[in-house]
């Protein structure tokens, strides 16, 4: 009977001592469109080589992550980045959901002169090509 209860006294202390660790999922969607989810985001624990990505429904998932104080980076093209701090505590799961923005773009508007010059150029070089043909 004591080497059942020595046994299993081991087993127990062996299964807690080696949950020094947390689990982190969530989702990345987009801020903007319902919160649409957004498939192959990148989720990057900052300052480790830790890297997922999102499934089809815009999930992740870390395992095994040691407990203490990290920052998420959330990425996707054509969007902004985002970074979130997560407190990652031994045998809990911890979630975080990143919403992105999408990036603005901002595109040089011609003036009318700009593309009179532009077109009468355009001209000026059919013209020549085609007098050396």
């Amino acid at each position: 009977m004591n080497k059942v209860l020595s046994t299993l006294l081991f087993l127990v202390t062996i299964t807690t001592f080696s949950q020094n660790s947390g689990k982190i999922i969530g989702n990345v969607s987009d801020a903007e469109i319902e919160n649409e989810a957004l498939l192959f985001a990148s989720v990057k624990i900052k300052d480790t080589p830790n890297v997922a990505q999102t499934n089809f429904h815009g999930n992740y998932e870390f395992e095994n992550i040691a407990s203490g104080e990290y920052t998420l980076v959330f990425t996707f093209l054509g969007y902004e980045t985002k970074e979130v701090a997560v407190s990652v505590k031994n045998n809990e799961i911890s979630r975080v959901d990143g919403a992105l923005k999408s990036k603005t773009i901002a595109i040089d508007l011609l003036s009318d002169e700009e593309i009179a010059a532009t077109e009468k150029s355009n001209n000026t070089i059919s013209r020549r090509n085609s007098s050396l043909k």
